[in-house]
């Protein structure tokens, strides 16, 4: 998966390829449907909880008994929705969830929810209500620190003692301590930097 790739969306099935669902190109994020149930063919395309419920009213198997049940996969879209739909283990019974409340989230949002149930073991509902309470910065863990570090000390040194000091030391410490996090999403470095107060 990639930002910058297009979609793709079913259209039809297409006898030649064993009635596989073909696809066309969009530019929204794709999701497939598979049905555990075999008798009820290759599942389908969505891009939205409506487009997923008008399609799962109309899936029976070969015998025209509606299927109940499928497995659910982000097929297309960015590197980070990728991650983040797999950690958060969406299912049908969370589907509602993801397109009410996750896909709406900024990059920083998205971040912090996917630290709070890969790294810190939270339930999605319970992620959700504490984003907020994630102090979370871009950047790698000894950047990070760093900067915090000048930030609330290195002005109560006299300058002429800056040479002799190490921050790394200080970042070490925090990180042995639990106070940091670091963890990567979307192909860059986050640090938590209230990770044992959360």
């Amino acid at each position: 998966m990639n930002a910058t790739s297009q979609n793709l969306t079913h259209t039809n099935s297409n006898p030649i390829q064993g009635g596989l669902p073909q696809l066309q190109m969009t530019t929204e994020t794709t999701y497939h449907a598979m049905p555990y149930n075999l008798d009820a063919g290759p599942g389908f395309y969505f891009t939205s909880l409506e487009d997923y419920t008008a399609k799962m009213d109309g899936l029976t198997d070969r015998w025209g008994a509606p299927v109940e049940e499928v497995e659910l996969q982000l097929v297309d879209g960015t590197d980070g929705e990728g991650q983040l739909f797999a950690a958060l283990g969406i299912s049908q019974a969370s589907l509602e969830t993801w397109f009410d409340t996750v896909v709406d989230l900024d990059e920083h949002e998205q971040a912090a929810l996917f630290y709070l149930v890969g790294d810190a073991g939270y339930s999605l509902a319970d992620a959700l209500d504490k984003i907020d309470d994630v102090m979370l910065q871009e950047g790698a863990m000894e950047d990070v620190g760093e900067e915090m570090f000048n930030e609330l000390y290195l002005h109560e040194v006299p300058e002429h003692l800056h040479a002799y000091l190490d921050s790394s030391r200080w970042v070490n410490d925090c990180r042995l301590n639990g106070d940091f996090s670091e963890f990567q999403f979307d192909h860059k470095d986050w640090t938590v930097t209230n990770a044992n107060g959360i």
